[in-house]
């Protein structure tokens, strides 16, 4: 992993630990990786967003590239317009489930993929060898034409309509606001949209993806078919089934995996997920003959391992779903979009079942994340916990200053003794 760049981006609280000489550095560093680069930008809706995106249009146009800025876009939008006006980087300002204060900066290739670690690199050694244009050759920023396409690319996607049935939309105050609701509107269900605000000092709090709490109970309130979450810029989503029942992203992966085998869509009998996978999940897929291949945490990881193998579906329990057949990344309204589908066919709550084994999960705030997984103490303590649990991950955050602590067993006991050994090993490490 790169020094500035995470598991999704470059992030950070903005104003101090990320900055607008580090947005400029980056837009300036994309002319040195292509000369003269047409670059899609969008942001999510964060007060700093706009800040952070100026900088960064200004540091691709001082280094004589275009941008199209399309204003708040979700990061899949981004994805797609590169494809689209054949531009050659996409960037996106956007800290996607991080608390309003944080942003973070996220950069897709012409093939609307994420940046491989190897050109995040060269690109990080650019931050500091800044290419400036003569004057009369400076780029120029212009407004991308047509935002609307997204919407209607969405709509081509969906294979049936939705007409009489109700879906609960908790758009997080993010970028799904301007397009989750209208697109299943004119999909023909009913929408109870929740958290479209647009004030950019509440992105993701108490709603969206990592707050289901309000979708949950509205779906429970309004006799609802599925609710779905996304986060600030709708790359991920939870569900809910009729009862309010939470579905997270493991079983989305297999609800899509086993539809796609039944039509004969699923190369190789192949899905693609994370260490955090859950186990039940990988032997409901087992049932139906399907082969789970498993990466390091982070939706890149999953893309790019679908690229190599030919998988059609790959996701993170965290929500993140990638559709080959209709995106290179992780899109949360498209995933909501087929899967509403699916629940006018039969019940989500029937479609999700499969058992599950119980997990916990604990972060632990630190100052030196490679220093704590280095330290004897530490690894003696996972050492330890893998004799109480069934899998034990301990990793450090590609997108906060902590350490991540992963624990699944036949019993949520065995699993919470077996994190907390290891969260306690790096308490003391921090002493």
């Amino acid at each position: 992993m790169s020094a500035h760049f995470g598991t999704d981006g470059i992030r950070g609280v903005a104003g101090s630990e990320l900055t607008a000489r580090t947005a400029f550095s980056l837009g300036n560093a994309l002319c040195r990786l292509k000369p003269r680069p047409l670059v899609v930008l969008g942001r999510d809706t964060r007060v700093s967003s706009d800040m952070l995106a100026l900088s960064l249009a200004a540091g691709v146009a001082a280094g004589g590239g275009e941008v199209l800025d399309g204003g708040v876009l979700p990061t899949a939008a981004v994805a797609y317009f590169v494809r689209k006006e054949g531009a050659d980087f996409g960037a996106v300002v956007s800290a996607s489930h991080n608390p309003p204060e944080y942003n973070g900066l996220k950069v897709f290739g012409a093939d609307g993929c994420k940046l491989s670690e190897r050109q995040e690199e060269r690109a990080e050694r650019c931050f500091d060898e800044y290419a400036f244009a003569p004057p009369l050759a400076c780029g120029h920023c212009r407004p991308l034409a047509r935002r609307a396409d997204y919407a209607d690319f969405l709509l081509s996607c969906a294979e049936a309509p939705l007409a009489g049935k109700k879906f609960v939309l908790d758009c997080a105050n993010g970028a799904a606001g301007a397009f989750a609701p209208r697109v299943f509107r004119r999909l023909g269900a009913e929408v109870i949209a929740l958290h479209c605000g647009r004030s950019g000092k509440d992105v993701n709090e108490k709603c969206g993806a990592l707050h289901p709490e309000s979708m949950r109970r509205a779906v429970r309130e309004a006799g609802a078919d599925a609710g779905f979450c996304y986060d600030g810029d709708a790359d991920r989503l939870i569900a809910a089934d009729e009862n309010g029942e939470l579905v997270d992203g493991d079983k989305i992966l297999c609800i899509f995996a086993k539809e796609l085998k039944s039509r004969g869509r699923l190369p190789h009998n192949l899905a693609v997920g994370t260490a955090h996978t859950n186990t039940g999940a990988e032997c409901e897929l087992a049932a139906h003959g399907i082969t789970l291949h498993r990466t390091d945490v982070g939706d890149k990881y999953v893309a790019a391992h679908m690229r190599r193998s030919g998988a059609a579906v790959g996701g993170e329990q965290s929500g993140h779903i990638i559709l080959a057949g209709y995106s290179t990344t992780g899109d949360g309204i498209l995933t909501s979009v087929k899967l509403a589908e699916l629940v006018s066919r039969k019940k989500l709550s029937v479609l999700a079942k499969m058992r599950l084994l119980p997990q916990y999960n604990v972060s632990v705030k630190v100052k030196d994340k490679v220093r704590v997984l280095g330290n004897e103490g530490v690894r003696a303590a996972s050492d330890e916990a893998e004799k109480l649990a069934e899998r034990v991950v301990v990793r450090a955050s590609g997108t906060e200053p902590v350490v991540r602590i992963f624990a699944e067993a036949e019993n949520m006991r065995a699993a919470r003794e077996a994190a907390e050994l290891v969260r306690r090993a790096i308490a003391k490490s921090e002493e």
